[in-house]
């Protein structure tokens, strides 16, 4: 549309400077404060903007008349565009919106011989100003458009815009990346392929099926949904521009794999204990359920062991607490190396630990918990030049959970294998206790 209007615009400066007899014709948009910018001439002419605000151009009451050119003040680009100075000029006022002084200027260097198109040159008035009006909206619209590409790239997601016709579609860079293919503009047809291509090539490609699957009649539907693609996780949120589907669809790919991870992060220190990397107290409570939900659901025993280190403190204060966390670290360990990797071990809280179990019967617990005294009085702990025997004392309770009472069990439970626990310290510790009946 810009190349047209300019082209235009020229048109009416070379035939009115042919049509008058003129040296040079300049079609001028003039804001209100005489802020002059030369939009076309002939002959053609780069010219930049200048001010007429004191040129007494608009003093003049124009005719059809040129008049002399001694009585203005004209700038110094016009006149040196002039093969010599201009004797006489003839402004011709074509006012538009915005720019409410523009118009033709045509000048002379030599007296003008009566032309008998001069007079009629106003006639061009009309669509000087209608062509400077075309101009001024399709720069308007390059500017808007220029703006709304810099507004899509500026933002951190991938972004992929189809229109409400279902025949055309947009994407930025950051969506260009991702579906191989290059930025811009596109038929919508053309993006089909490379969409379904980044979906079937993410690891959750068969639950982003069934999601969107389930939206395919629906033009106005919402959702988001994580597509991992190996290390990398996208959110991808696409909903209906100005929330009805019939005015177009957008696909915003935002790139979450840092936040997911550090969100990862934060809840493996709210979930974990800081010195032994076991679960926490906290944590522990959380899972339990889920263990004896399952084992409510099989029918199989549960069991319960809390796990305390014998005469704890008198090493803390023998031997500092730095020797004294590297024992419970070391208990740890070689707890969790004796358990199954679906044994949920846990730092109960000070020198204590506890430990809950799946069993198919409840004469496991004996051996379980007694293979764990064993393996933490195996061998002395060295620190240093230290080497420490340390021992622990272990107190048991089993039960058998139903599902209509899991939500009560695990307190019982803990309870008893407490008071086994204080049992097995009261019996002389480094010993078992396993608790009598259910609790």
């Amino acid at each position: 549309m810009i190349p047209s209007s300019i082209e235009a615009l020229y048109e009416l400066c070379g035939f009115a400077r042919v049509a008058c007899e003129a040296d040079l014709v300049i079609a001028l948009e003039v804001d209100g404060a005489g802020r002059a910018s030369p939009v076309a001439s002939s002959p053609p002419h780069d010219f930049s903007c200048f001010n007429l605000a004191r040129s007494g151009v608009f003093d003049t009451k124009w005719s059809a008349i040129p008049v002399t050119a001694n009585a203005f003040r004209l700038p110094t680009a016009v006149v040196h565009a002039l093969p010599d100075m201009p004797v006489s000029l003839l402004f011709v006022p074509a006012p538009v919106e915005h720019a409410p002084q523009s118009g033709l200027l045509l000048l002379w260097t030599q007296p003008p011989s009566p032309a008998p198109l001069v007079e009629h040159v106003r006639l061009l008035a009309s669509s000087i100003a209608s062509t400077l009006t075309s101009r001024r909206e399709a720069v308007r619209q390059v500017a808007m458009r220029d703006q709304f590409n810099d507004l899509l790239e500026s933002v951190p997601s991938g972004i992929v815009l189809f229109d409400g016709d279902g025949q055309s579609a947009m994407i930025n860079e950051r969506a260009a990346g991702l579906l191989a293919c290059s930025p811009g503009f596109h038929r919508a047809s053309e993006l089909v392929a490379p969409m379904r291509a980044l979906r079937e090539r993410c690891d959750n490609h068969a639950e982003l099926e069934a999601a969107y699957a389930s939206q395919v009649r629906n033009v106005h539907y919402a959702a988001i949904q994580h597509w991992v693609l190996g290390d990398r996780t996208y959110e991808v949120d696409t909903h209906p521009v100005s929330g009805d589907g019939q005015h177009g669809r957008i696909w915003l790919f935002t790139d979450v794999t840092a936040e997911l991870r550090i969100a990862a992060k934060l809840r493996g220190l709210a979930q974990s204990d800081p010195l032994t990397g076991l679960p926490n107290r906290r944590h522990f409570e959380e899972r339990s359920a889920q263990i004896l939900t399952a084992a409510g659901t099989a029918g199989r025993t549960v069991a319960l062991l809390m796990v305390d280190v014998d005469h704890f403190k008198q090493i803390n204060d023998t031997h500092g607490h730095p020797v004294g966390d590297a024992v419970l670290k070391a208990v740890a360990r070689r707890c969790r190396d004796v358990l199954r990797d679906q044994d949920l071990f846990a730092r109960f809280g000070g020198e204590e630990f506890i430990a809950l179990l799946t069993l198919a019967t409840s004469d496991e617990t004996r051996v379980i918990a007694e293979r764990l005294r064993g393996a933490i009085a195996e061998t002395s702990v060295v620190v240093g030049d230290l080497s420490i025997g340390v021992t622990a004392s272990i107190g048991a309770a089993t039960d058998i959970p139903m599902n209509s009472a899991i939500s009560g069990i695990l307190e019982p439970l803990i309870a008893k294998a407490d008071a086994a626990l204080y049992r097995a310290k009261q019996g002389g510790r480094n010993c078992v206790i396993v608790a009598d009946g259910p609790a």
